[in-house]
């Protein structure tokens, strides 16, 4: 399973966890490289919301408010898309037996 947060960022499953991978730029070519490994999906996501939250140049109270509710969004967004997208994978493949 492949879920992309954004340009920068996805969340890739393996045989034996997830890992949170970030795009880089090596020999001028897009490469993706995994920086961090979990043994759930949830320790992904959060460890890739909290690394968002932590880069965000907040300068107020305010401010970081504002950008932890907007991060929370997003993710919310991708992950709605992807339940949604393998809801439907799932009724179209189930329409086969």
């Amino acid at each position: 399973m492949l879920l992309q947060i954004d340009d920068e960022t996805r969340i890739k499953s393996t045989d034996h966890g997830w890992q949170v991978e970030y795009r880089r730029t090596k020999h001028g070519e897009a490469a993706w490289t995994p920086k961090t490994y979990h043994l759930t999906f949830g320790q992904a996501v959060s460890e890739a919301v909290q690394r968002e939250i932590r880069r965000n140049p907040a300068d107020t109270l305010t401010e970081a408010i504002e950008a932890v509710d907007q991060i929370a969004r997003k993710y919310e967004r991708v992950i709605d898309r992807a339940a949604a997208a393998a809801a439907d994978r799932v009724e179209r493949l189930a329409q086969f037996e």
